[in-house]
């Protein structure tokens, strides 16, 4: 008897030590060997190229061995944090228009900046500069994909992008998108003094209720929580948009109004279509009019 007893709780510390790491690891990086500054893939009938080039990873975009044209530029950033880790960044801007507003973006919790950064590229038709980086471990990032030092270099970067000089005399807002989202909450909480608004898309409220979500009844008893944001956004007091698809299948739209309803006023929801975290790229022009509209 004392043997099945013991088999039992073995196999629930078993279940619950693998649910934990399930449930706590939950950013997927995609990491760059610094030795490795090709990539090559197919756009349809295109053959497309990436070569990256300079120690500060500076990204060269090619459509069948031509340069790739467009009408934004990109400028790379290879520098240390707080942390003593180095981040690859990346700041996109038009090649025609004078920024108005600067945005330090937070993307998603796949992928890295050779893919992330097309979900912003939009927002420069409407005088926007974007800047956006890699968490540890993506991309060109040094160091371990864990969500606090994801946290931890959100902040860093941060204080990073405000002092840069293309940044310095503009509007800063924060925009963070699904995972990005749930990071770029406490950053924009504990720097309000330093912008204008935040936007937040396809986020959920907190990491125990997407574990919950996940894995019903035991994902609540594992996680570990790094902030909870229901109080960072009653300690936020600038304007916030909150958009959402009701078609995410990632992330549920309840999960965006339960934000909403949790933020201060000025707020505002923006129900969308579209699959998750595509907003920019299908409603660039309203998203645009309604943060001018947030932050003026």
């Amino acid at each position: 008897m004392m043997n099945k007893h013991f088999k039992i709780l073995f196999g629930l510390i078993f279940l619950l030590s693998l649910l934990n790491c399930q449930v706590n690891n939950v950013l997927i990086p995609t990491r760059n060997s610094t030795d490795i500054r090709k990539f090559n893939w197919k756009e349809g009938n295109d053959a497309m190229k990436l070569e990256i080039t300079g120690e500060n990873m500076q990204p060269n975009f090619f459509k069948n061995e031509d340069s790739l044209q467009r009408d934004f530029l990109i400028k790379s950033y290879y520098f240390k944090t707080e942390s003593g880790r180095k981040i690859n960044g990346w700041l996109l801007k038009s090649k025609t228009e004078k920024p108005k507003v600067s945005v330090f973006a937070l993307h998603g919790n796949s992928g890295n900046l050779k893919s992330q950064y097309q979900h912003f590229t939009e927002l420069t038709k409407y005088g926007f500069q974007i800047f956006l980086f890699d968490y540890p471990g993506f991309g060109y990032s040094e160091g371990k994909s864990t969500r606090e030092n994801a946290v931890e270099d959100s902040f860093s970067v941060f204080e990073y992008f405000k002092n840069l000089e293309e940044i310095k005399n503009t509007s800063k807002i924060i925009y963070g998108q699904s995972i990005g989202g749930n990071f770029s909450i406490p950053v924009a909480a504990q720097n309000q003094d330093d912008i204008e608004g935040l936007v937040i898309e396809g986020t959920f409220t907190n990491f125990k209720d997407i574990a919950k979500r996940k894995v019903p009844l035991l994902g609540n008893l594992v996680i570990k929580d790094n902030y909870d944001n229901r109080s960072n956004l009653k300690n936020f007091k600038k304007p916030i948009l909150i958009v959402h698809s009701k078609e995410d299948k990632t992330i549920p739209i309840e999960m965006g109004k339960q934000l909403y309803e949790n933020a201060n006023e000025p707020k505002e929801f923006f129900e969308i279509d579209q699959p998750h975290i595509t907003g920019i790229s299908y409603y660039g022009k309203e998203i645009s009019e309604k943060i001018y509209k947030m932050i003026q």
